[in-house]
Protein backbone atom coordinates (compact mmCIF):
# COMPACT_ATOMS: atom_id res chain seq x y z
CA UNK A 1 0.00 0.00 0.00
CA UNK A 2 1.05 3.33 -0.78
CA UNK A 3 1.17 5.83 1.98
CA UNK A 4 0.68 9.46 1.90
CA UNK A 5 1.64 10.86 4.86
CA UNK A 6 4.75 9.90 7.00
CA UNK A 7 5.57 11.02 10.57
CA UNK A 8 8.29 13.73 9.16
CA UNK A 9 5.32 15.22 7.58
CA UNK A 10 3.42 16.50 10.52
CA UNK A 11 7.22 17.54 12.03
CA UNK A 12 7.95 20.06 9.19
CA UNK A 13 4.14 21.09 9.47
CA UNK A 14 4.80 22.11 12.95
CA UNK A 15 7.84 23.94 12.42
CA UNK A 16 6.29 25.84 9.70
CA UNK A 17 4.06 26.82 11.91
CA UNK A 18 6.39 27.78 14.53
CA UNK A 19 8.55 29.62 11.77
CA UNK A 20 5.87 31.76 10.90
CA UNK A 21 4.61 32.57 14.16
CA UNK A 22 7.97 33.54 15.20
CA UNK A 23 8.04 35.54 12.35
CA UNK A 24 5.16 37.53 13.15
CA UNK A 25 6.18 38.40 16.41
CA UNK A 26 9.05 39.73 15.37
CA UNK A 27 7.30 42.31 13.82
CA UNK A 28 5.07 42.96 16.35
CA UNK A 29 8.54 43.60 18.57
CA UNK A 30 9.85 45.68 15.83
CA UNK A 31 6.63 47.95 15.70
CA UNK A 32 6.15 48.38 19.34
CA UNK A 33 10.01 49.23 19.49
CA UNK A 34 9.29 51.58 17.07
CA UNK A 35 6.23 53.25 19.17
CA UNK A 36 8.32 52.99 21.99
CA UNK A 37 11.07 55.22 20.66
CA UNK A 38 8.75 57.27 18.84
CA UNK A 39 6.89 58.32 22.24
CA UNK A 40 10.30 58.72 23.93
CA UNK A 41 11.18 61.07 21.18
CA UNK A 42 8.06 63.18 21.27
CA UNK A 43 8.28 63.36 24.81
CA UNK A 44 11.82 64.79 24.49
CA UNK A 45 11.07 67.50 21.88
CA UNK A 46 10.77 71.41 23.66
CA UNK A 47 7.38 72.47 23.55
CA UNK A 48 6.63 74.00 20.20
CA UNK A 49 9.23 72.34 17.88
CA UNK A 50 8.47 71.62 14.52
CA UNK A 51 9.38 68.16 14.34
CA UNK A 52 6.45 67.44 17.11
CA UNK A 53 4.59 65.91 13.37
CA UNK A 54 6.95 63.47 12.17
CA UNK A 55 6.62 61.44 15.58
CA UNK A 56 3.26 60.86 15.04
CA UNK A 57 3.11 60.76 11.15
CA UNK A 58 5.35 57.59 11.65
CA UNK A 59 3.62 56.32 14.23
CA UNK A 60 0.28 56.75 12.21
CA UNK A 61 1.52 55.43 9.25
CA UNK A 62 3.22 52.48 10.94
CA UNK A 63 0.18 51.50 12.48
CA UNK A 64 -1.79 51.43 9.26
CA UNK A 65 1.17 49.35 7.51
CA UNK A 66 1.03 47.21 10.57
CA UNK A 67 -2.31 46.58 10.92
CA UNK A 68 -2.84 45.35 6.84
CA UNK A 69 0.31 43.15 7.36
CA UNK A 70 -1.45 41.34 10.34
CA UNK A 71 -4.95 41.12 8.49
CA UNK A 72 -2.94 39.64 5.15
CA UNK A 73 -0.32 37.56 7.55
CA UNK A 74 -2.54 36.09 9.79
CA UNK A 75 -5.33 35.64 7.83
CA UNK A 76 -3.99 34.17 4.25
CA UNK A 77 -0.71 32.39 5.45
CA UNK A 78 -0.91 31.76 9.04
CA UNK A 79 -4.28 30.78 8.95
CA UNK A 80 -3.65 28.19 5.93
CA UNK A 81 -0.26 26.65 7.76
CA UNK A 82 -2.30 25.88 10.49
CA UNK A 83 -5.55 24.64 9.08
CA UNK A 84 -2.41 22.01 7.20
CA UNK A 85 -0.73 20.85 10.60
CA UNK A 86 -4.54 20.52 11.85
CA UNK A 87 -5.01 18.39 8.82
CA UNK A 88 -1.90 16.45 9.53
CA UNK A 89 -2.11 15.88 12.95
CA UNK A 90 -5.79 14.94 12.89
CA UNK A 91 -4.58 11.93 10.42
CA UNK A 92 -2.74 10.40 13.21
CA UNK A 93 -5.50 10.29 15.57
CA UNK A 94 -8.60 10.20 13.66
CA UNK A 95 -11.03 7.76 12.57
CA UNK A 96 -10.24 5.87 9.30
CA UNK A 97 -11.75 3.70 6.84
CA UNK A 98 -11.20 0.93 4.30
CA UNK A 99 -13.13 1.11 1.21
CA UNK A 100 -12.78 -0.66 -2.16
CA UNK A 101 -13.64 1.77 -4.47
CA UNK A 102 -13.74 1.74 -9.03
CA UNK A 103 -11.86 5.29 -10.07
CA UNK A 104 -13.94 7.08 -12.00
CA UNK A 105 -12.52 10.52 -12.69
CA UNK A 106 -9.93 13.58 -11.79
CA UNK A 107 -12.12 16.58 -10.98
CA UNK A 108 -11.20 20.26 -10.72
CA UNK A 109 -9.20 21.07 -7.68
CA UNK A 110 -10.54 22.46 -4.51
CA UNK A 111 -10.03 24.42 -1.27
CA UNK A 112 -11.96 22.82 1.35
CA UNK A 113 -11.16 23.51 5.60
CA UNK A 114 -7.85 26.18 4.15
CA UNK A 115 -6.12 23.20 2.22
CA UNK A 116 -5.89 22.78 -1.44
CA UNK A 117 -6.71 18.94 -2.78
CA UNK A 118 -6.94 16.93 -5.91
CA UNK A 119 -10.77 15.44 -5.87
CA UNK A 120 -10.76 12.19 -6.96
CA UNK A 121 -14.02 10.43 -7.57
CA UNK A 122 -15.34 7.10 -6.46
CA UNK A 123 -17.63 4.53 -7.59
CA UNK A 124 -19.25 2.77 -4.93
CA UNK A 125 -21.86 0.25 -4.36
CA UNK A 126 -24.54 0.50 -1.80
CA UNK A 127 -25.84 -2.18 -0.44
CA UNK A 128 -29.13 0.03 0.60
CA UNK A 129 -29.97 1.15 -2.76
CA UNK A 130 -28.60 -1.60 -4.31
CA UNK A 131 -26.52 1.26 -7.06
CA UNK A 132 -23.18 2.46 -7.48
CA UNK A 133 -22.59 5.97 -6.02
CA UNK A 134 -19.95 8.56 -6.78
CA UNK A 135 -17.89 9.53 -3.47
CA UNK A 136 -15.39 12.48 -3.63
CA UNK A 137 -12.05 11.60 -2.19
CA UNK A 138 -9.74 14.28 -1.39
CA UNK A 139 -5.98 14.33 -2.31
CA UNK A 140 -4.12 16.64 -0.87
CA UNK A 141 -1.93 19.16 -3.58
CA UNK A 142 1.29 18.79 -1.71
CA UNK A 143 1.56 15.25 -2.13
CA UNK A 144 1.69 13.36 -5.71
CA UNK A 145 -1.52 12.33 -7.71
CA UNK A 146 -2.22 9.21 -7.73
CA UNK A 147 -2.16 7.67 -10.89
CA UNK A 148 -5.15 5.71 -11.64
CA UNK A 149 -6.96 5.43 -14.77
CA UNK A 150 -10.83 5.10 -15.38
CA UNK A 151 -12.09 1.60 -13.99
CA UNK A 152 -8.93 0.85 -11.57
CA UNK A 153 -10.21 -1.48 -8.82
CA UNK A 154 -9.04 1.02 -5.95
CA UNK A 155 -8.58 -0.20 -1.79
CA UNK A 156 -7.74 3.03 -0.05
CA UNK A 157 -7.63 4.33 3.47
CA UNK A 158 -9.29 7.67 4.18
CA UNK A 159 -9.59 9.96 7.57
CA UNK A 160 -12.46 12.37 6.70
CA UNK A 161 -12.66 11.77 2.83
CA UNK A 162 -8.57 12.69 2.73
CA UNK A 163 -6.96 9.64 1.20
CA UNK A 164 -3.79 8.34 3.69
CA UNK A 165 -2.80 5.48 1.99
CA UNK A 166 -3.73 3.24 -1.25
CA UNK A 167 -3.04 0.64 -3.55
CA UNK A 168 -4.57 -0.87 -6.65
CA UNK A 169 -5.80 -3.94 -6.50
CA UNK A 170 -7.22 -4.43 -10.05
CA UNK A 171 -8.78 -3.11 -13.27
CA UNK A 172 -12.39 -3.29 -14.38
CA UNK A 173 -12.86 -2.64 -18.44
CA UNK A 174 -16.42 -3.44 -18.68
CA UNK A 175 -17.48 -0.53 -15.57
CA UNK A 176 -15.36 2.11 -17.52
CA UNK A 177 -17.36 0.85 -20.84
CA UNK A 178 -20.54 1.25 -19.40
CA UNK A 179 -20.11 4.37 -17.88
CA UNK A 180 -19.33 5.63 -21.28
CA UNK A 181 -22.30 4.44 -22.55
CA UNK A 182 -24.50 6.02 -20.11
CA UNK A 183 -22.69 9.11 -21.12
CA UNK A 184 -20.43 10.34 -17.59
CA UNK A 185 -17.48 11.90 -18.37
CA UNK A 186 -14.35 9.66 -17.74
Amino acid sequence: MTIVYEDKDLLSAYKQKKKIFYIYFAVVAAYLALCIASIVYYVNLPFEDPMQALPKWLVWVCSCLFVIFSYVFLGIKYHRVRKYYKLVSYLSVGLKAVNNSIFVRYETPELKDGVDYYVLTMSEWSKKKQEYLDRKIYCDKEKPLPEFTAGDKVRYLTQGNVIVGYEIVGHDDGFSEKIAREGKSI
